[in-house]
């Protein structure tokens, strides 16, 4: 366990049923847990779901004692015994009560075990500042493929290339924290994700860091002016409203105060939303002189005024025969 991160492999298991296996688990394990799915190579395994059919095989059995580590057996046939008593999984899965109480004797305590075992936890790895250089450097085509992650795991496989991301299955919908980092993606990292579907780089990338609220300080102070080039696309709908006025604004041009003041919105949030906008790449700070905001509003009403007065002279030099 590497923090607060459990790493679970998955063996012997079609790619359809380890996608199911990933939504159920991270619905039964508890929120503070983070998951890290790994390779049954990797040393560090803290819970392994294997097909029944090769549990009993010479690697697996080395593995389970080796490790004394829960272990998961995943089966298609009709079981009668619950998960408790005979330590399997059977499919389709209907047991959920069964497996968060699996869970809680066999794999909670387990870790709660291990940690009792070492001195002090194991340290996170330092990388550099997330800032507007770091994720420049990340979204470089010449990265090709990056395996994202945080300190709750995997979040996902980008390839900066064609603008794709894939996602761990159970983040789909997720924040992250200053622990966000990346590499090169591996093969194995691919096993991580679920491929079935692809996600705009920039959308996806967006809305991660518009619902991670660590990251307001990357935006300018609320005296400078930002354009975006593009339209965010929140998939959450109750965001729409706000992402569609702020949206609206800063495709102008505008500052950051004015927006807060004319939409009466607190400057954090407008300070998320350009933080989320320099993170997927989307615009840039302009000079004043490049803002549009209010000045098109102002230019229409200095108009309709115009047109009014020459209207109303129009009428008095008429009825006077001016």
């Amino acid at each position: 366990m590497n923090g607060h991160c459990i790493n679970i492999a998955i063996s012997g298991i079609s790619l359809k049923v380890s996608d199911e296996l990933k939504i159920e688990l991270r619905k039964t394990i508890p929120n503070e847990f983070g998951i890290n799915w790994i390779n049954i190579a990797d040393p560090n395994i803290d819970l392994l779901l294997i097909n029944e059919n090769f549990f009993d095989t010479e690697g697996i059995q080395r593995i389970i004692e080796t490790k004394q580590l829960p272990c998961l057996k995943v089966s298609k046939g009709q079981g009668a015994c619950n998960i408790e008593e005979n330590n399997t999984l059977y499919l389709p899965f209907q047991q959920t009560d069964a497996l968060k109480n699996w869970i809680q004797l066999r794999l909670l305590s387990y870790l709660t075990h291990q940690q009792s075992q070492q001195s002090k936890a194991e340290p996170l790895s330092t990388h550099n500042a997330v800032n507007a250089k770091f994720l420049n450097e990340m979204l470089n085509p010449e990265n090709a493929r990056l395996h994202l992650f945080d300190d709750h795991g995997t979040l996902a496989v980008i390839d900066t290339r064609s603008q794709i991301a894939w996602l761990e299955p159970t983040r789909t919908i997720t924040q992250t924290n200053h622990s966000f980092n990346y590499e090169f993606a591996t093969t194995f990292d691919f096993t991580k994700v679920s491929r079935k579907v692809e996600y705009d780089l920039q959308d996806w990338l967006w809305n991660l860091f518009w619902h991670s609220l660590e990251f307001q300080k990357l935006a300018p102070s609320e005296n400078e002016y930002y354009k975006i080039e593009y339209w965010p696309q929140p998939t959450q709908s109750t965001d729409r409203k706000i992402t569609l006025l702020l949206s609206a604004c800063f495709i102008q041009g505008a500052q950051l105060s004015q927006v807060a003041t004319q939409l009466k919105l607190p400057i954090e949030t407008v300070q998320q939303f350009i933080s989320a906008c320099i993170i997927s790449n989307n615009g840039g700070i302009i000079s004043a002189s490049e803002s549009h905001y209010l000045k098109t509003q102002a230019t229409e009403q200095t108009a309709e005024q115009q047109g009014f007065l020459n209207k109303f002279f129009g009428k008095i030099r008429r009825r006077f025969g001016l």
